[in-house]
């Protein structure tokens, strides 16, 4: 079975395709060194149905779990998130692949905008680094394909 590899950033990877990845600016902002390997990942997401089956409505709320190891320099930036009143963009890249640390190509990606709930940390035994525990209610979900398509998911309760 093959190794499934997810990196989470900081930006919207969404907003990126549409653009094309050779803008210098978005390349920077999804550089190899940018992002933080993702060590777990899970959300559910689901839709009401009516008695056919047939999908209704806005996607029910969905909390994104993640967990990733830091450099304790670099934890900030999710605490900062936490006060934060506006939401933010995630996006968690399945498989990057990285030439001369610049994102050159990806299978798939998943962007989250969304508002950071949680964080919990967990000492490492190595002191420079810590292990967070990332909770992010999100307001849409944008599945991105290689190929440039998306798929977006409204959630409800957004404004």
């Amino acid at each position: 079975m093959k190794e499934i590899k997810v990196m989470v950033f900081e930006g919207n990877l969404a907003e990126m395709a549409r653009q094309g990845m050779h803008d210098a600016v978005l390349q920077d902002r999804f550089s190899q060194q940018k992002g933080s390997t993702v060590q777990q990942f899970a959300y559910t997401c689901s839709m009401k149905r009516d008695e056919v089956r047939t999908v209704f409505g806005q996607t029910e709320s969905v909390v994104v779990d993640f967990s990733i190891r830091v450099m304790r320099a670099d934890e900030k930036l999710f605490y900062e998130k936490l006060e934060d009143q506006a939401s933010s963009h995630y996006s968690f890249v399945f498989n990057g692949v990285f030439d001369h640390g610049c994102m050159k190509y990806y299978d798939n990606a998943i962007t989250v905008d969304g508002y950071v709930v949680d964080v919990e940390e967990k000492a490492s035994n190595d002191r420079q680094q810590a292990l967070l525990f990332v909770k992010i209610l999100a307001r849409q979900l944008t599945y991105v394909h290689r190929d440039g398509s998306e798929l977006v998911l409204g959630i409800s309760g957004d404004s």
